[in-house]
């Protein structure tokens, strides 16, 4: 089966507080993962910090994760609800 993890996160404080932004990008990666075939392996995500930031600490510790994988030679994609989770004006 092919692997995915899922990467979420919110800009505004507000968000974190008052919304559920993550709980409902995760639940959008996870229909989009099971609807194409994919083992979710990990979550990661960032609240309450901007998509400007690139040093974000959920992005930094997906990355580590990834990078194991790669050197076990295994494939893994990332799922983002929005690209614009990933990073700002892109």
């Amino acid at each position: 089966m092919k692997k995915a993890v899922i990467y979420c996160r919110v800009s505004s404080d507000r968000q974190v507080a008052e919304g559920d932004g993550m709980d409902g990008q995760e639940r959008m990666c996870r229909a989009y993962a099971e609807a194409n075939g994919y083992k979710v392996i990990g979550k990661f995500g960032d609240e309450g910090v901007s998509g400007g930031v690139v040093d974000r600490p959920g992005m930094q510790k997906m990355l580590g994760f990834l990078d194991k994988l790669v050197a076990q030679e295994e494939g893994t994609v990332v799922i983002v609800d929005d690209i614009k989770r990933w990073a700002r004006d892109v």
